[in-house]
């Protein structure tokens, strides 16, 4: 069982962000597992433990932003409190140099036709032009 493997990776690097987060992608919703420490973690939980563990991780960001409901926010070990739209852009902050960035698609999804975001890097970007990002 994949879920049993990286429960054992974590037991065994308990700040391995990638074994938090594949875990948290093998998670249907609502579903949860109890970690060797004895936490029990749902999906978002996991995300945002795998973020705790790599700051840089943009897949990380992108999966947590999928997993919040509507209005929803999730709380990072910073104190930060985010919501879909902010996890996407710290998503595209942190995976930067990456080709392929599923948080601007993802991002560029969630704007409504005539809104806008500032990215980081100060640059105002409507949906389409996000998608030609």
């Amino acid at each position: 069982d994949k879920k049993q493997l990286y429960v054992e990776a974590i037991r065994r690097s308990p700040d391995y962000s990638s074994a938090y987060k594949n875990l948290g992608t093998e998670l249907f919703a609502g579903e949860t597992v109890e970690l060797n420490d004895g936490r029990v973690l749902d999906g978002k939980q996991l995300f945002v433990e795998a973020i705790r563990c790599d700051r840089g991780s943009s897949s990380a960001y992108y999966n947590l932003g999928l997993v919040l409901a509507a209005g929803d926010t999730a709380q990072l070990h910073d104190g930060r409190l985010l919501d879909q739209k902010q996890l996407f852009i710290e998503g595209i902050r942190a995976g930067a140099s990456e080709k392929c960035n599923y948080g601007l698609v993802s991002l560029a999804i969630t704007l409504s036709a005539n809104e806008t975001v500032t990215l980081a890097d100060g640059r105002t970007l409507s949906s389409r032009q996000l998608l030609l990002e």
